[in-house]
């Protein structure tokens, strides 16, 4: 009987060492380059979410730059109008006071509004440019990270 605790015990007291005893499956080199890979993904979604980003800003700059030449359009049209009136004024027929001024204040706000237009079609570019530099310094960066994946199971 003494012999059976005995060896019970042994078993139950190695079974704790064994327990404890820890063998890793991968090399710390592996972990290393799984670590820097890690790195890499991340970066990678990085650019990929600034290239998302600057497309959403092109969509934005193709609707400013439409509203730019209808602004222009409009601008271009009040401002025939204007030059029309002011030319039958040389010629000597009559015109109302009030409708030239109407006419020239109409030239004058549509001019400011295709200037406003123009101002933030200008800033809306610069922004996508501003998008595109982040994107070659990431792409950079990420160039430099190539790592070489070995994974050394034992």
């Amino acid at each position: 009987m003494k012999k059976i605790l005995f060896i019970l015990f042994a078993l139950g007291a190695s079974t704790s060492v064994m327990a404890q005893s820890y063998t890793p499956k991968v090399s710390k080199d592996s972990v290393g380059i799984l670590t820097n890979r890690i790195e890499v993904l991340k970066s990678s979604i990085k650019v990929l979410k600034l290239k998302i980003e600057e497309a959403k800003e092109e969509e934005e700059v193709e609707k400013l730059r439409l509203k730019l030449l209808e602004a222009n359009g409009i601008a271009k049209a009040s401002a025939e109008q204007s030059n029309n009136n002011s030319a039958k004024t040389t010629s000597g027929t009559s015109v109302d006071l009030k409708a030239m001024e109407k006419f020239s204040k109409k030239a004058k706000s549509d001019s400011e509004n295709a200037i406003k237009a123009l101002e933030r079609f200008n800033k809306q570019i610069a922004k996508v440019e501003d998008l595109r530099t982040q994107i070659q310094g990431e792409e950079r960066k990420l160039s430099y990270k190539k790592p070489q994946i070995a994974y050394s199971y034992k």
